[in-house]
C-alpha cells in the first residue's frame, strides 16, 4: 500500500503554476474459475495496475490514464491529461476533495486470503459444480458454477495535499442449476459474497441454487388479478438496482430521473426508509472515501417516506451549494469518477421473513424477474417484468408460478410497501444494493 500512496503522491507533486492534478492509482490481484462436469473448465487470473490522473486548470479538466509507472511514464500520464485540459468542456462546479482525514473503516479485508493457493480456489469451484449436480436427481446439469476473488489496494493524492490508502479481499461465487422434470426444465441460481473463501459455504449455495430449480419444476400461469407482491432478497435487490442511479443528483440536474422535482415530497409508504452507507460493515461498496477522495458516510434518502436527499459527488453537490456526499465512483484507474450509489438499502420494518408472509395472506412471491432492464425504467417509472416466482396462500408458499408479467410504477410500487424483513442480503448491482424480503400492497399480475 505504502508504494501506491508514493505513486499518487509523485504525480499529485507534478503539479505546475495554479493547476491541481489529482492521482487514482489501483493495484488488483484478481482471480477466476469456472467447473463443468467434475472438471476445471477455464481458470483466468490478471493483476491490472495503473494510474489515473486528473488535472484541474480553470475550471476545465483533463483526464488521462496509465499503466506504466516508472518515473517516465507517470511524467507523460500527467503531460497528456495536461493535454486534454483544451479539449474539455468548462464547468464552474469542477473541484477537487479537500478532505484532510479518513476513518477507517473496518471488515474490508480477509488477511488469510492472501496465503490462499491456487489449488484450494479450483478444488472449491469443482466442489460447488459436483454438489450442486448431486443435490437431487432431477437436477440435469449444472450450466456454471464458478469462483472469483480480487484482492485490491486503492491509493488518491492531490496536489492540495490530500493522501489516503487502503486495501480490500473479495471473494465471490455462484451456480446455475438446471432441473428437469418430464418436459418441464427450469433454472436455479445462487450466489455467495464474502471478504474470503474461507467464509463461502460451498454446501449451502449448492443446496440453493438446486432448491431455486426444483421449487418451480410444474410451474404455470395464473390468472390476471391485482393482489400483494411479496420480493424475494434477491429480486428487491434487483428493484432497488434499476432505481439506486437515478437517485443521484446528476441525474436529477440532466432531468434523466423520476425523482426530479420531488425533494421533500412523501414519495413512498410512510414505513419506508431508504439508506445509502458508505461505511456498511460487510458490504460490497464500503470504503473510508469515495472515487474523488471525499469521506463516506451514511445519507438517508428517503425518510419515513419522504424523499429528503438525493447522492452528491463533488460536482453536482457544488451545483446546488451543497456538500458531497461521498457517492463518486470509478470503473477503475481507466475511468473519471462520477456518481454512483454505495450500498444502498431499505431498512428493515421491524419483521421477520415469516411475519412478512404472514402478513402478505394470498400474494405472488417473486423469486426472479425476466427483462427487468428492457421492462423497467426508471426515468419514466414505468415497471412491467416477466417473473418466476410462487403462489402464497395463508402465508404458505405453495405453488410455482411462471410465465406471469407484474407492473405498476416505481412510484406506486415504493408507496405500497407494507413491511421489509430482517433478512438483507447485499447484492452487487454496479453499485452495491441490499435487499430483503419485501411485500408491496398491490401490483397488477397479468397471466391467463
Amino acid at each position: 500500500m505504502t508504494e501506491l500512496v508514493d505513486v499518487a503522491r509523485a504525480i499529485a507533486d507534478r503539479a505546475t503554476g495554479n493547476e491541481q492534478v489529482e492521482a487514482f492509482v489501483t493495484h488488483s490481484r484478481d482471480f477466476e474459475v469456472k467447473a463443468y462436469q467434475g472438471q476445471a473448465e477455464t481458470v483466468s487470473s490478471a493483476e491490472p495496475r495503473g494510474a489515473g490522473v486528473r488535472v484541474l486548470d480553470g475550471n476545465k479538466i483533463g483526464f488521462a490514464f496509465t499503466t506504466a509507472l516508472s518515473e517516465e511514464g507517470l511524467t507523460a500520464v500527467v503531460a497528456q491529461a495536461r493535454a486534454n485540459v483544451s479539449f474539455a468542456n468548462e464547468d464552474d462546479a469542477l473541484a477537487f476533495s479537500d478532505a484532510a482525514a479518513f476513518e477507517e473503516v473496518t471488515g474490508l479485508m480477509d488477511k488469510a486470503q492472501a496465503a490462499v493457493a491456487l489449488e484450494e480456489k479450483v478444488a472449491f469451484a469443482v466442489a460447488l459444480e459436483k454438489a450442486t449436480r448431486g443435490s437431487d436427481p432431477r437436477i440435469r446439469t449444472v450450466e456454471e458454477a464458478a469462483y472469483s476473488d480480487t484482492d485490491t489496494e486503492i491509493a488518491i493524492a492531490t496536489s492540495a495535499g490530500l493522501v489516503g490508502g487502503y486495501r480490500r479481499t473479495d471473494a465471490w461465487c455462484y451456480s446455475v442449476a438446471i432441473a428437469t422434470d418430464g418436459d418441464d426444465t427450469q433454472v436455479g441460481f445462487e450466489f455467495a459474497l464474502e471478504r474470503g473463501l474461507a467464509a463461502l459455504d460451498v454446501d449451502l449455495v449448492a443446496r440453493r441454487s438446486a432448491e431455486r430449480a426444483l421449487g418451480v419444476l410444474g410451474a404455470a400461469k395464473i390468472p390476471s388479478a391485482r393482489m400483494p407482491v411479496v420480493f424475494e432478497p434477491y429480486t428487491a435487490g434487483q428493484f432497488l438496482g434499476v432505481m439506486g442511479g437515478v437517485l443521484t443528483a446528476e441525474a436529477v440536474q440532466k432531468g434523466r430521473s423520476l425523482f426530479a422535482g420531488k425533494l421533500g415530497e412523501e414519495i413512498a409508504a410512510p414505513g419506508a426508509t431508504l439508506v445509502d452507507d458508505g461505511r456498511a460493515e460487510g458490504a460490497p461498496g464500503a470504503a473510508p472515501w469515495d472515487a474523488e477522495g471525499t469521506p463516506t458516510q451514511r445519507t438517508n434518502v428517503i425518510e419515513s417516506g419522504r424523499l429528503v436527499s438525493y447522492l452528491y459527488d463533488i460536482p453536482s453537490a457544488r451545483r446546488e451549494h451543497r456538500s458531497s456526499t461521498g457517492n463518486a465512483a470509478r470503473a477503475g484507474f481507466k475511468s473519471a469518477p462520477g456518481p454512483s450509489p454505495s450500498n444502498m438499502a431499505f431498512a428493515g420494518t421491524g419483521h421477520s421473513r415469516t411475519e412478512v408472509l404472514a402478513q402478505a395472506g394470498r400474494a405472488l412471491v417473486v423469486q426472479d424477474f425476466h427483462g427487468v432492464h428492457s421492462g423497467a425504467n426508471p426515468i419514466s417509472g414505468d415497471f412491467s417484468v416477466g417473473v418466476t416466482g410462487h403462489l402464497l396462500e395463508g402465508g404458505v408458499v405453495g405453488r410455482p408460478v411462471k410465465e406471469v408479467t407484474i407492473a405498476a410504477p416505481m412510484l406506486e410500487i415504493l408507496r405500497g410497501i407494507v413491511a421489509i424483513a430482517d433478512d438483507r442480503r447485499w447484492l452487487p448491482f454496479g453499485g452495491s444494493y441490499g435487499g430483503a424480503t419485501t411485500l408491496v400492497a398491490e401490483m397488477t399480475v397479468a397471466g391467463l
